[in-house]
């Protein structure tokens, strides 16, 4: 491939809900373009995307995938972004990196939950757009109304720059509204220009003067020309739209059909005549390292080499593959960069152009431009290269927070030094997917945007470091408190020959407010204890409180105070001190109405409207209490507070309830009391583990 400049280059990420055809749409517009000989297919796992063994059995997207074509003298770079909310980190950073995003919506389905989700992010990062209505050889198309919805639920600046003639299973026929033609299709998708029927003379006229009011309003001349004309020359029509759809003032909205192989070429035309290129966009956001002024950066091909990595994948047989957009410069292999995050050298050996898993070298990219690297030595997702003359870093991505955790388990002993290795190449690769090792917990727990996501991280374990684990479910963080002020007096006294121990202690422990943490006093009066032991007392009490008489877990909110106590002139000691205080703290918790809290979490629930009441009677049989509702387009939000310990797996039970279009954001809100009755089991299994440790 010819090595383009930088306006002559479009970066397009394809967005949408699972299912609405992203993929094999990228596929039909490299088949157009006459990079891939057939369309793939997602039921035999053969398009170019999805070429990962589990996203064949899956037939979902699992990662962003990179593909590239040459269209009327322009380079299309593709991002085809996961449509599934598993994988929503991935569609976020591809929205975030390509100048325009395409919102690929299924002519059947309409406008779905991850359809939301893509609009939010366009909107986010200020991104021109235009629409795709999907799938118009099925039955039951919408393609009119879907506008409509679209209009209401996002944007008045949603027109229509063609429409379907026959949609359904023979579809084949759009009218072009920007040429006013009438395009057939034949079984190859070669395309056979004829005026428009008499039928649809009327409704193309209507659709064209909506499109050139919408084109006018974008810009003053143009909107004073229209009024005293009434009409718009090719040339405004050209130059008019490119800026409308910059500004966003225009979202385009285009019929087609990859199955059928229909308006393709209209959608790679669109974007080669009037989609915004690299240098047309508002830069990306950075700072030189140790300031804190932050520096819009525009593509620039004439300013030092500077990139973001966007995406990291592992590969076997291949190693680490960086994906990459070009901000700054002119990048030729053999360069010598700074990763200025991990003030680290990197060497850029051969420049990849990727379609999926295919690999092409390239001598040298222009500012603007995508591209991979393979085998960097230390560099990974949100990392910036630059040169080393020239330092600077870009802002990461900022990644949605995770609905879901759980524990894991070992398989086989001995693999415990390599779990934390893989664990955190795939969070290198991923950073939607987390992990820690829980001290209190005693477990290592996984969190990210599902079950399948957590799935997918740990079987990219299982495969590269052979390494089986199991989820389970993870222990919720109890914390255990009390009600009432109590007393207790203990005393500690060991002789086994030669020197013994001896302490005595008497504590006074009262609640506090919630937030109110732990605190100590001395209120000793006499001389009965040496002032040399207070610290010692209370080194005691803050150790008991790392696990509770109750439960074993955390204390809080609870003030102690060491008001009397005797000791030994000969041994009394440290260690003698700290275990009576424990001794003392204990005893006086178990007499002073002890309770147990459990973490509450804040819920927001995105739903179509049919599922409120099967949403609403799950919140409430997990203890939960709903706060808020509120609508968003054809949306309704569910604002709820429900116990962590009821939430293991959510977000696959809301999937379920939903038919797969629902999906919800969580975090903590606050400790609540645990009811009695469920307070009751917890002590109980405790004790009972206590037991059979013993």
């Amino acid at each position: 491939m010819k090595e383009f400049k930088t306006e002559e280059i479009c970066n397009l990420a394809i967005l949408g809900h699972s299912g609405s055809g992203k993929t094999t749409l990228s596929d039909g517009m490299l088949f157009s373009a006459g990079e891939i000989n057939r369309i793939g297919s997602i039921q035999d796992g053969s398009t170019v995307s999805d070429y990962l063994g589990d996203e064949a059995a899956r037939q979902i997207s699992l990662r962003n995938a990179l593909l590239h074509l040459q269209w009327q003298g322009k380079k299309i770079n593709i991002i085809d972004a996961p449509g599934y909310m598993d994988f929503v980190g991935d569609a976020k950073s591809a929205a975030q990196i390509a100048d325009i995003n395409l919102l690929a919506i299924s002519a059947a389905a309409g406008i779905e939950v991850g359809t939301e989700f893509a609009w939010g992010y366009s909107e986010e990062f200020n991104k021109a757009s235009v629409v795709a209505i999907t799938m118009l050889d099925k039955e039951h198309t919408h393609f009119d109304e879907i506008i409509e919805n679209a209009r209401n639920s996002f944007s008045n600046a949603i027109t229509a720059v063609s429409f379907p003639v026959n949609a359904g299973p023979a579809f084949n026929s759009i009218v072009d509204i920007i040429r006013r033609k009438l395009i057939v299709y034949d079984t190859n998708g070669q395309a056979e220009v004829k005026d428009i029927p008499d039928n649809l003379v009327g409704k193309t006229d209507e659709l064209y003067e909506q499109l050139l009011e919408r084109i006018a309003e974008s810009n003053d001349e143009l909107l004073e020309k229209f009024f005293d004309e009434g009409t718009l020359s090719d040339e405004d029509v050209l130059n008019g739209m490119k800026h409308a759809i910059l500004t966003r003032k225009l979202i385009p909205v285009l019929a087609l059909s990859t199955n059928n192989k229909s308006g393709l070429d209209l959608l790679l035309n669109l974007l080669a005549s009037y989609a915004p290129n690299p240098a047309d966009m508002q830069g990306m956001i950075g700072a030189v390292p140790g300031s804190h002024e932050k520096i819009e950066k525009k593509v620039d091909p004439t300013a030092p080499v500077s990139l973001f990595i966007f995406k990291t994948v592992h590969e076997q047989h291949v190693g680490d593959i960086s994906f990459f957009k070009l901000q700054t410069g002119i990048l030729k292999s053999g360069t010598d960069l700074k990763n200025t995050a991990k003030n680290d050298n990197e060497r850029v050996g051969t420049i990849f152009l990727l379609n999926g898993k295919t690999r092409s070298e390239i001598n040298s990219l222009a500012a603007g431009d995508i591209g991979a690297l393979v085998k960097l030595k230390s560099s990974h997702t949100c990392n910036t290269l630059c040169d080393p003359k020239a330092p600077f870093v870009y802002e990461p991505i900022k990644y949605p927070d995770p609905i879901i955790r759980s524990a894991i388990e070992l398989k086989a002993k001995g693999d415990e030094d390599k779990i934390g290795t893989g664990l955190n190449q795939v969070h290198q690769e991923d950073p939607t997917f987390h992990y820690v090792m829980d001290p209190e917990l005693k477990q290592t727990i996984i969190s990210g945007q599902g079950e399948i996501h957590l799935e997918v991280a740990l079987k990219k374990i299982k495969d590269q470091f052979n390494i089986e684990v199991d989820m389970i479910e993870p222990k919720v963080p109890y914390r255990e408190t009390i009600r009432k002020t109590a007393n207790a007096r203990y005393r500690h006294k060991k002789q086994s020959g030669g020197a013994g121990q001896f302490g005595e202690v008497e504590l006074r422990i009262e609640p506090l407010t919630r937030g109110g943490g732990l605190e100590f006093a001395s209120e000793l009066v006499g001389q009965n204890v040496d002032r040399a032991f207070v610290p010692s007392v209370e080194k005691g009490f803050r150790q008991a409180c790392q696990a509770g008489p109750l439960s074993g877990n955390m204390v809080i909110d609870i003030k102690a105070a060491f008001i009397d106590g005797k000791q030994h002139p000969v041994d009394s000691k440290d260690i003698a001190f700290q275990i009576a205080g424990r001794g003392a703290f204990q005893e006086a918790f178990l007499k002073s109405d002890p309770i147990l809290l459990e973490p509450i979490y804040e819920l927001e629930i995105k739903i179509p409207e049919e599922y409120m009441g099967d949403v609403m009677g799950d919140i409430s049989s997990r203890r939960g209490k709903v706060t808020g509702m509120d609508s968003e387009g054809r949306f309704q939000i569910i604002r709820a507070e429900v116990p962590l310990a009821n939430l293991y797996k959510y977000s696959t039970i809301l999937r379920s309830i939903t038919q797969g279009r629902g999906f919800h954001r969580r975090k903590f809100a606050y400790y609540e009391y645990v009811p009695r009755d469920v307070q009751e089991k917890i002590v109980e299994e405790y004790r009972k583990q206590r037991e059979e440790g013993n």
